[in-house]
């Protein structure tokens, strides 16, 4: 099967809902991407906690976020947020062999996802 190049979050998200076996991510996403995806060592606890603020931001009309923005600061995974959690969550466990190509900075940048 023929590797799924994006660009775009849109891009990316169709590109794991689709479950490509092979998805190379370029430019700023690919940078954004490999930093949160660098936080595997945040806590199970942190990361969780975050889900479920950002998912009742809308029930509690913002008032959830008084949790979210000290959770993101303390873990390191407000990158997370730019990408939103359930894409993150998708690539963080359906993808094992992550390969980042470039240096920070580079408008090429490459992340390569293989399932």
């Amino acid at each position: 099967m023929e590797p799924c190049i994006v660009r775009t979050k849109e891009e990316l998200k169709a590109a794991t809902d689709a479950k490509m076996d092979r998805i190379i991510v370029r430019g700023e996403l690919a940078e954004t991407l490999n930093s949160a995806l660098k936080i595997k060592t945040a806590s199970k606890w942190s990361i969780g906690i975050l889900a479920v603020a950002l998912a009742a931001i809308p029930v509690t009309g913002g008032v959830s976020l008084s949790v979210l923005i000290p959770i993101a600061a303390l873990s390191g995974i407000e990158i997370i947020i730019v990408i939103g959690i359930i894409l993150f969550w998708a690539i963080y466990k359906g993808y094992g062999k992550v390969t980042f190509k470039g240096k920070t900075g580079d408008v090429e940048a490459e992340l390569v996802l293989e399932r």
